[in-house]
């Protein structure tokens, strides 16, 4: 219960410290792209959300983006495997896999974009989705990382430098009460070198 208060304090000290307004959400017709051809299975997908983590995670990253997932499918829809804490209340704090729609559903989105990670090959991108799909139903962990976390950076980095060990996006050091450490954001994966933005709602380059 004390641990559950001093997490409230650090919301309202950090909201103190830069305020944060509402935003005017995207007008988001998902059938804009549906049938989006270019996407591919093992392609990244970026949001920014509207919630209250997904402000302290932009706070502190400094990205357009507060959340990350990689395409695990795209007929006959395409899908999403992504560690979250509330995109679905019957499975909160977990691993789990949304379509395109509920990733992007306006309640929980106002920016995203696609990108294609150009450093792996396609037998890789099959190798970690693979791997992806084993995890679901794990329990979401935030946590720095000297310690055992699983969030949705860590859900990828960790798959991808099995197959790729070079893969070396940037860790940040943040230090506020009950979360101090390195952590990885999604703005290490945004700013990564050689992937390619296939698709950016609204079109806006990240």
């Amino acid at each position: 219960m004390f641990m559950k208060f001093l997490h409230y304090i650090f919301i309202f000290l950090l909201f103190i410290k830069t305020p944060v307004y509402a935003l005017d959400l995207a007008n988001s017709d998902i059938s804009s792209i549906k049938n989006f051809s270019q996407i591919k299975a093992g392609d990244w997908i970026f949001r920014n959300g509207v919630q209250i983590d997904s402000f302290i995670v932009k706070k502190l990253d400094g990205s357009d983006y507060s959340h990350i997932g990689m395409i695990v499918s795209v007929e006959p829809e395409i899908k999403i495997i992504h560690a979250t804490t509330n995109d679905n209340e019957n499975k909160p704090n977990q691993v789990i896999i949304s379509t395109l729609t509920e990733f992007t559903a306006p309640d929980l989105a106002q920016m995203y974009a696609v990108a294609r990670p150009n450093f792996l090959s396609d037998k890789q991108k099959k190798q970690i989705i693979e791997e992806l799909l084993t995890k679901q139903g794990e329990k979401f962990i935030l946590a720095s990382r000297d310690q055992e976390h699983l969030y949705c950076t860590s859900l990828l980095y960790d798959t991808i430098i099995k197959y790729q060990p070079d893969f070396n996006p940037e860790w940040q050091y943040a230090k506020f009460p009950l979360l101090s450490g390195d952590y990885l954001f999604p703005g290490a994966f945004a700013n990564y070198p050689n992937i390619t933005w296939i698709y950016v709602y609204p079109d806006k380059k990240p």
